[in-house]
């Protein structure tokens, strides 16, 4: 140690920190890439934002979310439209997605249009008849058959 001056030392570990820097980035540039897939993500975005189709308003080609319902806890039926189908794909935490059925996009706008209009359902005891004269019950006679017992 005693012909080491410490300008030496100095640069030995500038040199070595450089080197763990650069070993760290680089380990950091191939997990980035082994979990983007093909496209690393900068081109990703690039290649999404300069679709013709979504820059003028017209829908874009690709998958789109149209509908999601939760079945339970950990499970979800999701509906997603890919072109002209509609595809219903049950997931769960459990396994991978499965998908349960395919429409055409004509048909799954037919079963979701709804024709009738809503009617509030109203509920009647069914031992007395309704009051005379009114077809809905007020609020506070709605909470008192909701809340009776019945023996």
């Amino acid at each position: 140690m005693n012909g080491v001056g410490f300008g030496e030392l100095i640069v030995r570990m500038v040199i070595s920190l450089v080197v763990v820097l650069g070993l760290l980035l680089g380990a950091y540039w191939f997990m980035k890439r082994r979990q983007s897939g093909s496209y690393p993500p900068r081109q990703a975005r690039r290649m999404r934002s300069s679709s013709p189709a979504t820059r003028n308003g017209a829908k874009g080609k690709g998958l789109k979310i149209v509908g999601r319902v939760g079945v339970s806890r950990t499970s979800t039926v999701v509906a997603l439209q890919f072109a002209e189908r509609i595809i219903l794909l049950g997931t769960s935490e459990q396994g991978s997605p499965a998908v349960l059925a395919e429409l055409d996009l004509d048909a799954w706008n037919a079963a979701n249009e709804r024709d009738e209009e809503l009617v509030p359902i109203t509920r009647v005891s069914v031992g007395s008849p309704p009051a005379a004269g009114r077809s809905r019950p007020s609020l506070l006679e709605a909470l008192r058959e909701v809340t009776a017992r019945r023996a």
